[in-house]
């Protein structure tokens, strides 16, 4: 598999298959329909959307379905669509937060519906009553969820740039953990169930893989956009991870490759290759005659170091590092040039990207965002023509 990814033509890239335009307001949220050449859109224009592609080639909406609330705001619906999508009926509304909410899942398993708001909190409900069953709170406003429905576990990510692991159960909950690694407001999460990997991106334009099964909290850190990373998708049959972030940036990681995880800084009064003191250090400022230097870190060792010998950048994206960062003069002179090769293929959607969703049996991706616009996408050429058995661009 490893073989067939790395010899993909260089120039390969995401094909624009179609545009959908005609939202007043930013799209919250855009999802392929399984089987059908058709999209469903909710908007902050207060729109639920159904487009389905007509004979001309283009997506016209089959629904246009105006309800009396802004989508996303303190409580969510349920709806029911036609199978001819020509017809929605409101099935329940959900009283859940008392703020905005940013994120749902529907179980089918435990007939749960469970989200998270703005609010600080998370709460699952009973699809068949539409009671709620449990609620709770965090320190920081929650903003994105993943569930797993074998074991009942939630990931909430939080502006904080925390993660919580929790056991829900009828009424009740559990923390199990805590995951702190981002340096920003966690903005998308993506669990594989099968892996036990979780997939996080934040405002720190980086990306986490938080081994949670089988190494003990072993993590990769992924470093190849330059904005807030807001949607993310692990493709498992080509091992490959796709990451979206709001300039636009489209990234592919190979995660089948081995990797090594980034070190942890260390902390020091004075540079750990040349011995001189840091700004705060006065005792030995004062004791040598020395002006302090400023502290910065190689991210390759992780040792504290001054700027001197810390005057070389490089990529090395065996540790994340598909842009060049700082390393210390020793650590780089370690770098040979077949390390610097890249592990990730980098693209341009051209908009903000806000949300995604892909439908690997097809090869299609859809993203949306705040400028109003819908794009579908052909991902074959990117992600492996043995993930797309079966679809053929119309």
């Amino acid at each position: 598999m490893a073989a067939e990814i790395h010899s993909r033509p260089q120039n390969s890239r995401p094909i624009l298959l179609n545009k959908i335009e005609g939202h007043s307001d930013g799209v919250n949220a855009a999802v392929l329909i399984p089987k059908e050449d058709g999209v469903i859109t909710v908007s902050e224009d207060r729109t639920i959307r159904v487009w389905l592609k007509r004979d001309s080639g283009q997506y016209w909406p089959s629904i246009y379905h105006t309800p009396l609330c802004h989508f996303s705001v303190m409580f969510f619906q349920e709806f029911l669509i036609s199978e001819d999508f020509n017809k929605m009926n409101h099935v329940k509304t959900y009283p859940a937060h008392q703020n905005r909410v940013s994120d749902l899942i529907f179980s089918l398993e435990s007939q749960w519906v469970i989200s998270t708001g703005h609010d600080k909190s998370i709460s699952w409900m009973s699809t068949q009553s539409g009671s709620m069953l449990g609620r709770h709170s965090f320190g920081s406003w929650a903003s994105c969820l993943q569930y797993d429905k074998d074991t009942q576990h939630a990931f909430v990510g939080d502006c904080s740039g925390q993660i919580t692991l929790l056991k829900l159960d009828e009424q009740t909950c559990s923390v199990i953990t805590t995951l702190k690694g981002h340096e920003g407001s966690v903005g998308a999460l993506y669990w594989d169930p099968v892996q036990k990997w979780l997939f996080s991106g934040a405002s720190d334009h980086s990306v986490i893989m938080w081994d949670i099964g089988g190494r003990q909290g072993r993590t990769l850190l992924l470093q190849g956009h330059h904005e807030k990373v807001q949607a993310l998708r692990y493709l498992p049959l080509t091992h490959q991870l796709v990451s979206c972030s709001s300039d636009g940036g489209i990234t592919v990681w190979n995660m089948e490759t081995s990797r090594e995880e980034a070190p942890q800084w260390l902390d020091s009064d004075s540079c750990q290759k040349c011995g001189q003191p840091f700004f705060w250090n006065i005792k030995q400022m004062w004791d040598t005659k020395t002006l302090g230097l400023r502290q910065h870190h190689c991210r390759k060792c992780g040792k504290a170091i001054c700027g001197k010998c810390s005057s070389k950048r490089s990529t090395y994206p065996i540790m994340g590092f598909e842009f060049q960062v700082r390393m210390c003069d020793d650590c780089y002179d370690t770098i040979k040039e077949e390390d610097r090769t890249p592990l990730a293929t980098f693209h341009e959607g051209k908009h903000n990207v806000a949300h995604m969703d892909m439908d690997p049996s097809r090869g299609l991706m859809v993203t949306c965002g705040s400028d109003r616009v819908v794009k579908i996408w052909d991902m074959t050429q990117v992600v492996g023509s043995s993930v797309a058995a079966g679809f053929s661009p119309r």
